[in-house]
């Protein structure tokens, strides 16, 4: 059989066109697919870029923070108010801003802040975090303030007595008081510039018509650098120098006026310890965290009204009259009491310039009656001096001093009435509550059951902590801060 005939070419071509055609789509989807790869997927090939000149105001910033922070107290390792901090060496990466989203974050001791928009993340004792928005933002800290800690504090208030009471032999003398200084500017320094702090000090002993407090401003002040410094200039001074000691040693005082509060019931009768006073100053702040040093609970009085007045005028003239029935004449022991303090108040005058000459501290009390107690004459007799009570024309049958210097108007109170009067101001001066925080001052031998009793019931009523201070403990916790730095 004859072969067949090949078909020709043009047949040959015209029937391979179907295969040619899926051959191409095939390739060119191929290349479409390799080029998404190869640009989407994997993305072009980076190049570093080099970092924007060195900003030298920046530096300069940065170095002054520094300088403010030591000043404080500080570490100097942790900047006033840290800042993001850009490397301008020829080799640096520079990496793309952060975006402007809320944060929530959590820093040790000495870590770095995030500063506006992003709420307030600040150095701080203990752990902090930020919550906020807008310029500055809101700084939620947890902080540590003479080994107690307290959570969510972003307006603080330092309310601490520098009266002598603190000064006194039987607690530390100057050294405690340096100590308690030191530390508030320590935390003060390490605020980030979203918390306010402000600071009231006033002198124990005295009622509330007294005028023995200031205060470092009328309301609460951001922690920005200048006012950290005003603060440091303001606070350094107070009992750093024996020849003035209390308020007498602040270089500026603003005069506090309590403002009105007629819906809140307070009693005006009610005489309340000078540090209850002062704490209404800190709450007319709007703190959400209080910080109390105090000496002493203080006593609590009230005003007498005009009949109790009376009667006691009357029961002083009967004692009068009893005195002079046994020989006494009152106008002439109160003249030979009184001539007798003053002698002794110029001994001890004596003696304090010989312990300045020695660049020892001095004797700083409350009262020249405090001169003849057991302890006192101890501390006098340990260094060779001598301030003997005499007590002739003004003492007993018995020879006993006669103290008594006439009646007053005002009689004890029971120290609930203080309670209700916190807890009064409270809800007539803040929309919440603050946290306040006690500390009772005292010395390595006292325990006094009551002002412990008072002072905590106080604290945990008001959403606070309460501790006792000593000068060892100060000590302690001081080498500890300073360990951590």
């Amino acid at each position: 059989m004859a072969a067949a005939p090949r078909p020709s070419l043009y047949k040959r071509l015209t029937g391979s066109v179907p295969i040619l055609v899926t051959v191409l789509l095939h390739a060119l989807v191929v290349g479409i697919a390799g080029y998404f790869v190869t640009e989407t997927i994997i993305g072009k090939k980076k190049t570093f870029e080099e970092a924007p000149p060195a900003d030298t105001s920046f530096k300069k910033e940065v170095e002054h923070r520094l300088q403010v922070a030591r000043k404080g107290g500080g570490s100097t390792s942790s900047p006033v108010s840290a800042q993001r901090i850009v490397s301008t060496a020829t080799d640096t990466l520079q990496l793309p801003d952060m975006p402007e989203l809320p944060q929530v974050g959590a820093s040790s001791l000495s870590s770095a802040g995030f500063g506006a928009g992003m709420g307030a993340v600040g150095s701080g004792s203990g752990y902090n975090t930020g919550l906020g928005s807008g310029s500055g933002g809101i700084g939620f800290m947890s902080m540590s303030f003479l080994g107690m800690t307290s959570q969510r504090a972003s307006k603080i208030v330092f309310v601490v007595d520098v009266g002598s009471s603190l000064l006194d032999i039987r607690k530390g003398g100057f050294e405690a008081f340096r100590i308690i200084r030191e530390e508030m500017m320590k935390l003060v320094s390490r605020l980030s510039p979203g918390v306010q702090f402000g600071v009231v000090v006033f002198e124990s002993g005295a009622w509330e018509n007294g005028g023995n407090l200031a205060s470092l401003d009328t309301g609460l002040l951001p922690a920005t650098v200048a006012n950290k410094e005003y603060f440091f200039d303001w606070m350094r001074p107070i009992n750093a120098n024996s020849n003035k000691i209390g308020l007498s040693s602040l270089t500026n005082r603003s005069h506090w006026v309590a403002r009105d509060l007629p819906s809140a019931g307070l009693d005006p009768a009610l005489l309340v310890p000078q540090w209850t006073r002062a704490l209404r100053c800190a709450l007319e702040m709007e703190p959400d965290t209080v910080y109390l040093i105090t000496g002493s609970a203080g006593a609590v009085r009230r005003k007498l009204s005009e009949s109790e007045l009376a009667q006691r005028k009357r029961e002083n003239d009967e004692m009068l009259a009893q005195m002079k029935q046994e020989g006494l004449d009152p106008d002439a022991i109160a003249a030979a009491r009184n001539a007798f303090l003053r002698k002794a108040s110029a001994q001890l005058d004596a003696i304090n310039a010989r312990l300045k000459a020695a660049g020892k501290p001095p004797f700083i009390i409350q009262s020249t009656q405090r001169i003849f107690q057991a302890d006192f004459q101890a501390a006098l007799k340990r260094i060779g001096e001598s301030i003997p009570l005499d007590a002739k024309g003004w003492s007993d049958k018995q020879g006993k001093p006669i103290w008594w210097t006439g009646y007053g108007d005002s009689t004890g109170e029971p120290y609930a009435s203080v309670l209700m009067h916190i807890a009064q101001l409270q809800r007539a001066l803040l929309k919440d509550r603050a946290a306040l925080n006690i500390f009772l001052f005292v010395g390595p031998d006292e325990q006094p059951k009551t002002a412990m009793e008072n002072l905590g019931k106080t604290s945990s009523r008001n959403g606070g902590k309460f501790e006792l201070l000593t000068t060892k403990r100060l000590q302690e916790l001081s080498k500890q801060d300073d360990a951590q730095k």
